[in-house]
């Protein structure tokens, strides 16, 4: 008898699922999904739609980005698009960076100017920007207390004099699970942000390599941005997620 295990294949496993979705679209709540794998076993399975979801469907973090957003705007982890898209719709310059390829390639077909790139690349071959959008809780991007204030100051370097940096965070402290909790107090042992995740994405057999991803408290987040050239002004909150504004001193 032939087994049906298959191991996973180390891969594009984000850009083979919003591919999908889009392939064959429309994209609706309930068909597409991805499955986030944690380092201490928890599974998430998060649906695609949300990936493609129109202004009126985001949360109110998100809405409020999107209405704060001016001038040249950079989308970092843009994905396939979807805060690119309203932001054009707006008439703003906006160059989006993905470093999965097959989401990127569906940013492009959809109209988005974007590069296959990762926030730790960013440069100033990109050029200047007025806003600098981490939406869709990408602060998450920051990766960890030792990574997160070298990414903001790289992302201040492409920034222009009065620049604004706009992020949606998840507050972990909000999150009451016990498995949670669990995994905060490992941290903790650990000498790490509390918030720090180890994440994984799978979709049918690829998985993706594994990754940190922060999630973090106000304070935190302006503790991390206290040595860059960022001043944390204004944050909106809406349940587990919060809106950061930052300026550029």
């Amino acid at each position: 008898m032939t087994s049906l295990l298959t191991e996973l294949t180390i891969g594009d496993a984000f850009g083979n699922a919003v591919t999908r979705a889009w392939r064959d679209r429309p994209v609706v709540a309930g068909v597409g999904h991805e499955t986030l794998e944690r380092d201490d076993g928890l599974l998430v399975v998060n649906d695609l739609s949300v990936y493609f979801a129109p202004f009126d469907r985001w949360g109110v973090p998100d809405r409020v980005a999107a209405e704060r957003a001016t001038g040249r705007v950079l989308d970092v982890g843009c994905g396939p698009g979807r805060h690119a898209l309203h932001l054009q719709d707006r008439g703003l310059d906006v160059l989006g960076i993905e470093p999965s390829a097959g989401a990127a390639a569906v940013a492009r077909e959809r109209g988005v100017d974007v590069r296959e790139l990762a926030v730790q690349d960013v440069d100033s071959t990109l050029g200047s920007f007025d806003t600098i959008l981490l939406g869709g809780q990408n602060i998450g991007l920051l990766e960890s207390r030792v990574k997160g204030p070298d990414l903001l100051t790289r992302l201040a370097a492409v920034t222009a004099p009065g620049g604004k940096l706009l992020g949606v965070a998840t507050d972990p402290y909000s999150l009451r699970s016990p498995w949670h909790r669990a995994y905060l107090d490992r941290n903790r042992e650990r000498g790490r942000l509390p918030g720090q995740q180890r994440f994984r994405l799978r979709h049918g057999v690829v998985a993706t390599s594994w990754f940190d991803y922060l999630t973090l408290s106000v304070p935190e987040l302006e503790d991390l941005a206290g040595p860059t050239p960022w001043r944390l002004t204004d944050v909106v909150r809406s349940g587990h997620q919060y809106l950061a504004h930052f300026v550029l001193e």
